[in-house]
This record gives structure tokens, sequence and C-alpha cells, in this order.
């Protein structure tokens, strides 16, 4: 089998795949530093990639010749992180099917022990790309490419937080670098690292003495997101109450319109 060229954030978080003789299909993830987030919490954004990956593929799979996919819905809801000790994860899938332009898949994210981490779906829409979308189904196994450091680190994320004093909105912004191995094979952002990012910076949004766990994130994928640049991610918070809180986060293009949207829901005392 020849090597795998693919150099994306899935082997960059350690995400890998295997084919089995069914036609099936499995995905790992280690459990390690890729998923701490600012002030050391387990962050969920950090099986968004895996999320993305894994259930996008059984769409994927599923759509008509000639055609290419795309996320437009992701859901992550967090049952409990992983257990201590636990060292990977896997998905479990459920495709449940299309109406000739949308496919939708619903997942669980399973740690070593086979308990459930998270519940999940991703929502994936049909379209032409003008090339042979094929092409890119006879990539083979990556190897794991994991790169050292928090999730922020392997993202190449910055943030910077933001507080309009008494009254005001408080907000961080998270600036994602134009590292080329967080693209998707058509050379954007991925779907899964926007979502990784929204949360890390969703979460921030709440103050860091605030023992916060995401319990929830959901994102619309509205418009591609060109990785040309560096990539803003700005959250707000939209309810900040004494148990838990909700968070909205977002990417703009260069004419000011939404490309990817998120929310962010946080439990914990304040």
């Amino acid at each position: 089998m020849r090597e795998s060229q693919y150099r994306g954030p899935e082997p960059r978080l350690g995400v890998t795949f295997d084919e089995c003789g069914d036609g099936s299909i499995t995905w790992h993830q280690p459990v390690g530093d890729q998923f701490i987030g600012p002030g050391g919490r387990f962050a969920t954004g950090g099986l968004a990639v895996l999320v993305d990956s894994g259930l996008g593929a059984e769409n994927h799979r599923r759509r008509p010749s000639g055609m290419w996919t795309v996320t437009t819905e992701l859901r992550i809801d967090l049952v409990s992180p992983p257990r201590e000790g636990s060292t990977g994860l896997g998905v479990r899938t459920d495709h449940l099917g299309g109406d000739g332009r949308v496919l939708t898949t619903r997942g669980e994210v399973v740690d070593d022990d086979d308990e459930v981490v998270a519940a999940a779906l991703v929502k994936s829409m049909e379209f032409s790309i003008g090339v042979d979308p094929d092409e890119f189904d006879d990539e083979p196994p990556w190897p794991s490419l994991l790169a050292p450091g928090t999730l922020p680190e392997v993202l190449c994320l910055t943030l910077d937080k933001r507080d309009d004093g008494p009254g005001g909105t408080r907000a961080v912004e998270a600036v994602i670098a134009p590292e080329p191995a967080l693209a998707n094979p058509l050379g954007n952002l991925h779907g899964g690292v926007f979502a990784a990012v929204a949360e890390i910076a969703g979460a921030a949004v709440f103050p860091h003495e605030r023992e916060v766990s995401s319990s929830s994130l959901e994102v619309h994928y509205i418009r591609q997101v060109p990785l040309a640049e560096p990539v803003t991610v700005r959250a707000e918070v939209v309810h900040d109450g004494r148990s838990w809180g909700i968070a909205r986060a977002a990417t703009l293009d260069e004419r000011g319109r939404v490309c990817a949207v998120a929310s962010v829901t946080v439990y914990g005392q304040g």
C-alpha cells in the first residue's frame, strides 16, 4: 500500500482510521495533552475533529456518485470526560439516511472501556466541486502525527480576552494561525478545527475562577473559511448564571458575513 500524503488536522491531533474487511471504518484518538484547554480543564473541543471526521465519513460514503460532501451542522454533548487512565477513544456510528440533499449520522464517542464519553450528530450537504471527488477517496490510512502540546498549542491558537467594563460584553478573540495542517482536503479551515476553537473561546469567556466544563457544542457552517490568513473566532457571553452559562462564537469573512457560528454551553458553579 502506498504511503499517505495527507497532513491535515486529524493526524496532527492523533486521529487515525482503519478500513475493516467488511467495508466499515473504525476511528481512534489517543487521550493526551491535546484534550487540555486553558486552565488545565478537559476541553470538549478536543473531540471535534474526531466527530467531524468519523461521522462525516459515514455521510460521505453514502453520497451520490460524482458528488462531494461538506459538514453543515455538528453537535457534541459531553456525557463525562474520559475516565482517569483511559488511553484511547473511538466512535460508534448510526447513519440515519438522507433526503437527496442532506445526509445525517449520529454516534457516540467511547473510551477504551466502551463507556460513552459524548453523544454526537453530523449533517452533511451534497454538492459538486467541479473535479472528480473520487480521487480524494483513494487516500490510504494516514499515520498519527500527534503534535505535542495542549489543544490551543496544537491548533496554533492565541487567545485575547476583552472586557468592555461593567454592563458591557465580555468576549474572547481566538486567532488561528494559517497553518496548512489545519486545512481540509480542499484547502479551507477544517470544520472540526473551527468547532474546537469555538469551544475553547466559548468556555474562556467565563471567569477562570469558575470551574467550568463544556456540556454541549453546536455548530452551523455557512460558508467556507479560507486559511490563507489568520482566522479570528470571537466568542461572547449570552448567559452567565450561577450554575451554567452559554456563549456564542463566530468567524466572519472580509465582507463581515458569518462563515460559521457555534453555541457553547458550560456547567459549573459561579
